[in-house]
């Protein structure tokens, strides 16, 4: 599967556009992207909050499921958060492999996910 790379124009494929669709998918506010809002993370919420454990866990819940729903891809080994500073900056390594044609099985949208207070809920679509 082939797109085009957001920053030049260019043909983009293989593990490069798998990067990039990851990227867009976690940086991506659910309802933002206009003929695809249900495409994105409801993790972009938690931007802002205390670096706690709690808040750790409920970013790496929702890294996990919004790449395993919008990126079929790239199947997830491991997510690992190496390193929390007390400037509350932490950083998020994700290993797993690419699958370069498990897109063509998957049927978009089939679920929707959604952060609240409670916690992460994931729903079938309408």
């Amino acid at each position: 599967m082939a797109g085009l790379d957001a920053r030049t124009g260019q043909i983009l494929d293989g593990l490069p556009h798998v990067i990039q669709s990851i990227e867009k998918i976690l940086t991506t506010r659910l309802g933002e992207r206009v003929m695809r809002e249900w495409v994105g993370s409801p993790g972009t919420r938690l931007l802002g909050e205390l670096l706690t454990d709690r808040t750790i866990m409920r970013w790496w819940m929702v890294t996990w499921i919004s790449i395993e729903i919008f990126e079929p891809r790239f199947r997830k080994a491991r997510l690992q958060v190496p390193d929390a500073t007390r400037l509350g900056e932490a950083g998020m390594v994700i290993t797993g492999e690419i699958r370069p044609y498990a897109h063509l099985d998957w049927q978009q949208a089939r679920l929707y996910v959604s952060l609240d207070d409670d916690g992460i809920s994931i729903r079938e679509a309408a």
